[in-house]
């Protein structure tokens, strides 16, 4: 007869229940472990595939046909507008026609050379201070270079390190600007000078009137 005055506790059986009816829970611990093992090697697996995959360092996009695009920019245009010649290695990464500063009806060409440099050719009649300066980005006045037969001024904005070339005749501006330094503007006016001369039409004048 018992002393404690409680009643007999069930003895333990092997039916997967505790004596209180309760489904025992096996080697949960375990499950998790193994669920996280795969986990992790699978997004192991998962990381070498992307890291093996080819990565393009950049999108290139096919260079722009800048004598097509003079052809339909001729008619918005008081001048011809110039294809220049001579840059063929380069890629001619945008042609075309804005209203920039003040109004000011402009011919646009930008090229990225073979060594990534960019670089804009930027033609318009009766431009203004206020263009030139947004066409420099404010660039300072740094003397003046002989191309050919013309002086051009030359324009600094050393904390950008942006050069710019510029020269006006006939009330025409020829502006050209970007990195690399004058001398790499230069190839960009000569070959826009050799693009007019080709053409018939120097300093943008209409074929015929030189």
């Amino acid at each position: 007869m018992s002393t404690t005055g409680r009643p007999p506790q069930p003895a333990p059986t092997d039916s997967g229940e505790d004596p209180r009816g309760v489904p025992r829970q096996r080697h949960s611990g375990g499950n998790v472990q193994s669920m996280i093992i795969s986990m992790a090697v699978i997004l192991a697996m998962v990381a070498v595939v992307v890291w093996l995959l080819p990565r393009p360092n950049a999108i290139e996009q096919p260079a722009v046909d800048v004598a097509n695009a003079a052809e339909g920019a001729r008619s918005q245009l008081s001048f011809e507008p110039v294809v220049p010649v001579g840059v063929e290695e380069w890629t001619a990464t945008s042609a075309n026609v804005n209203r920039s500063t003040d109004g000011v009806v402009t011919w646009h060409v930008g090229y990225r050379t073979d060594e990534g440099k960019f670089l804009a050719l930027e033609v318009a009649r009766d431009t203004t201070p206020t263009w030139l300066r947004a066409q420099t980005q404010s660039g300072d006045d740094d003397g003046e270079a002989t191309i050919g037969d013309g002086t051009w001024q030359r324009y600094l904005q050393e904390d950008r390190a942006r050069y710019s070339l510029a020269r006006t005749q006939d009330d025409v501006t020829v502006l050209v600007t970007g990195e690399g330094g004058y001398p790499l503007l230069t190839e960009l006016v000569t070959a826009a000078e050799a693009g007019w001369e080709q053409a018939g039409t120097p300093w943008g004048a209409a074929a015929g009137s030189a």
